[in-house]
């Protein structure tokens, strides 16, 4: 059953926490069963999910929700990718060969606007289930896909990949990795892309240093971070501990909640 706007009240929610960036689910239902006391779990929980689909929150945490209030001047955004043409093109093509296949999607260009220095380049990133990449890897070469390399390591990235305008990296796609799913193509959420450029030194080289501060410290800033998602693919990749000590020592980002209470 579709919730009638109306017993959104989002104008009055929005009033309610006018001052804040973050609400807690306990008092999303405290302000619904003021209005409604006959409020029941499964009724609070399609509010819950046309408040999202409204754009007004988005989950961050356990039971913890960004408030996605367009008068809030300091209002974080909700990350979504936008595509190239060639990233979409690469990915409609991977759906079209192999319907079957996980993949996921992402490109470099997104860290640029997080970053200091400006790179040139663009590496378009495609994540395919590990038993199909050399089949698909084929596949796309047969399709004249241009400069795409297959588990490059860093000498591979240094000779042919570093200077070139716009590369395809084929790599193993990392099970359980956060996606979202936007106009047909599969890609990376924010919190993915923020562990692969931490976790792999060797392949995002260029991102480290100064500009991995600038790139976190911009990114929790300027967009909702799941840090339940962020640290779970984080465990995924064998990082966890190291991202926590980066983040507590490195940068100057506030959360929400201690680090140590972070799974």
């Amino acid at each position: 059953m579709k919730t009638n706007i109306s017993t959104l009240a989002i104008p009055k929610l929005m009033a309610k926490f006018s001052n804040r960036e973050s609400v807690r689910k306990g008092e999303l239902w405290d302000f619904y069963y003021l209005r409604n006391p006959d409020l029941t779990e499964q009724a609070f929980r399609r509010i819950l999910y046309s408040l999202e689909k409204e754009g007004r929150i988005i989950p961050i945490g356990a039971g913890i929700y960004g408030l996605l209030n367009p008068f809030l001047s300091s209002n974080k955004k909700k990350f979504v990718p936008n595509l190239s043409p060639t990233a979409e093109e690469l990915s409609l093509e991977v759906s079209e060969y192999y319907p079957y296949t996980q993949y996921i999607t992402w490109e470099t260009r997104v860290l640029h606007e997080f970053m200091t220095h400006q790179p040139g380049q663009n590496q378009i990133i495609l994540e395919i289930e590990k038993e199909a990449t050399e089949s698909v890897f084929n596949k796309l070469k047969e399709q004249q896909f241009r400069n795409i390399f297959l588990e490059p390591d860093s000498v591979i990235f240094e000779r042919y990949i570093i200077d070139s305008p716009e590369s395809i990296l084929l790599l193993h796609l990392v099970t359980q990795s956060p996606k979202i799913k936007t106009k047909g193509v599969v890609s990376a959420r924010l919190e993915k892309i923020l562990v692969d450029i931490f976790s792999d030194e060797d392949l995002f080289f260029t991102f480290h240093g100064q500009e991995m501060i600038n790139i976190f410290e911009n990114a929790f800033s300027m967009y909702w971070i799941n840090l339940k998602t962020l640290f779970r693919y984080a465990g995924r990749r064998k990082v966890v501990e190291k991202l926590k000590y980066f983040i507590n020592t490195e940068t100057r980002i506030k959360l929400s909640k201690p680090l140590e209470n972070i799974e």
